[in-house]
């Protein structure tokens, strides 16, 4: 794993190559020029898709044996969404949500339900885009086709070796320590009870909409900045780019995202500055949105402060009040 000064090194050193080529009195007139009612629609999107991504999971975590309610689930996913921004990891918002709606004897299962969560909505996002493509297809450069289907490629082929390690667990089983055996099976047990089929379909139409709604925010936030590049072009870029940013080698992504932005809509004809600013707005967009999943963290901070003077002695009723606070 990259050390934290190694990754804080590379976002600072493709920021700053960025910058270079940043143009800021352009940058700065279309700021002061943007129209920022498309960008309240783009945080407003944004939001909307959290709550259907938070009911997406719940689906799942459902699936996996542990039942936390939905304004559980949905306090913990938003809360995964606000750390997210302040973690120097893109997964410690993952983490975070996980360990909320797990308990001692199902952290496992919902770690697996965090990771198929993920791993199916890029799918998902993979699907918006080729659908953007086939409605828009003339638009496109032919090496933003070349980009999306080796991401495509790749999430295929990761797809196949999980179902063949989901298939072959028995045999691989064996091969572990003994302190590994009763996880492995845990979370291959969850996996399947996740990708079962009347699971797989409704958390793939969910997932369907939950990415739409991004790529509609995205096309908000292009508007509210003037960026002028094709809806499907835009959208083409969506997968690569999160993909990019997912590996653990800058902070947040940061750097990453702003570098993959400038090159992949560069092929649309979109200039440095307006790539970068679109990344940084974008950025900006999730940060605005996931902010009730702060309140949220905030408001169980003081629930664990004060319910211990507040619910006095232990008793049946205090007990059910707890587990409500800490679903």
């Amino acid at each position: 794993m990259t050390s934290f000064w190694v990754r804080a090194l590379v976002s600072a050193g493709l920021l700053a190559l960025v910058a270079t080529q940043i143009d800021f009195g352009a940058g700065a007139s279309r700021l002061s020029h943007g129209r920022w009612g498309w960008l309240v629609a783009a945080v407003a999107t944004v939001f909307t898709s959290l709550l259907l991504g938070a009911w997406r999971w719940h689906l799942y975590l459902r699936a996996a044996g542990i039942d936390r309610g939905l304004s559980g689930v949905f306090r913990a996913y938003l809360i995964g969404a606000f750390t997210t921004n302040f973690l120097p990891s893109q997964a410690g918002g993952d983490v975070t949500r996980a360990w909320l709606a797990g308990r001692r004897g199902t952290r496992i299962r919902a770690a697996t339900t965090v990771v198929v969560d993920r791993v199916t909505a890029l799918g998902c996002l993979i699907v918006v885009a080729w659908l953007a493509f086939a409605f828009g297809h003339s638009s496109v450069p032919g090496t933003l086709v070349a980009a999306l289907a080796v991401t495509s490629g790749a999430f295929i082929a990761g797809w196949l070796v999980v179902a063949l390690a989901v298939r072959g667990g028995g045999r691989i089983a064996p091969r572990l320590p003994a302190r590994f055996v009763g996880p492995a099976r845990e979370a291959r047990e969850s996996l399947r009870a996740c990708l079962a089929r009347p699971i797989l379909w409704r958390t793939s139409l969910l997932g369907l909409g939950f990415q739409a709604l991004i790529a509609l925010a995205a096309w908000f936030i292009a508007r509210s900045i003037a960026l002028g590049v094709p809806f499907s072009a835009l959208l083409m870029t969506l997968p690569v780019v999160v993909v990019l940013a997912a590996a653990p080698v800058s902070i947040g992504g940061f750097g990453v995202r702003e570098g993959s932005y400038v090159v992949l809509l560069g092929q649309a004809g979109v200039g440095t500055t307006e790539a970068t600013l679109f990344s940084l707005m974008a950025a900006t967009t999730f940060a605005i949105a996931s902010l009730p999943g702060g309140l949220a963290l905030l408001q169980r901070g003081e629930h664990r402060i004060t319910s211990p003077v507040e619910s006095g002695p232990s008793s049946p009723e205090s007990a059910r009040e707890q587990e409500m606070v800490d679903a």
